[in-house]
């Protein structure tokens, strides 16, 4: 039962540091979205929506998430995310607007930003299920499974007791007609 209430203090302790990461995560990924949204616009509003798509389809599906994975107590879940997007070609930045440029950085950023936020996200619930789990553990030994072994433990030591005073009595007895059998 220690070890449980250890597991549950220190998953306590990383669903905390987990809660504050996710929101760190989550302000910089809404921060990043609305700079590549406000770069997007730009590019947009230089070159029309076809020179934001043109720069768009070099790079479409071209990125790769690499995820390092973490063990807490026995709950592996995701720790760390490294994200590599391509860049367009300086050919097709020059050819196209001066805007293209920094909103294919700022929505890179914001693909990072999304792929922290995911694996902050996700680290959390699974800390959750596994502190959740534990708590029913604990409560459901603290509330049923130790009442239950005190009552056995209760009954086992009322038991004793019987015997002991059974073997008492049967002791004087046989001693009793031993000292009886003795004077005859």
């Amino acid at each position: 039962m220690e070890l449980l209430r250890q597991k549950q203090q220190l998953l306590s302790r990383e669903w905390r540091r987990l809660v504050d990461h996710r929101e760190e995560t989550v302000r910089a990924w809404t921060e990043a979205l609305a700079e590549a949204d406000r770069w997007a616009t730009r590019s947009d509003a230089l070159g029309g929506t076809t020179a934001t798509r043109l720069a768009g389809a070099a790079m479409a599906g071209r990125a790769e998430v690499v995820i390092t994975w973490r063990n807490t107590m026995g709950v592996l879940h995701p720790d760390k995310v490294h994200v590599t997007a391509s860049t367009p070609p300086p050919t097709d930045l020059a050819a196209l607007n001066t805007a293209v440029g920094p909103s294919a950085s700022a929505h890179r950023k914001a693909l990072e930003a999304a792929a922290r936020h995911a694996v902050a996200e996700s680290a959390l619930r699974a800390i959750e299920i596994e502190l959740a789990s534990t708590r029913r553990r604990l409560r459901a030994i603290e509330r049923h499974r130790l009442p239950w072994l005190e009552g056995e433990l209760h009954a086992l030591v009322l038991r004793l007791d019987e015997v002991e005073r059974e073997e008492r009595l049967i002791t004087r007895w046989a001693a009793q007609r031993s000292s009886e059998g003795g004077h005859s």
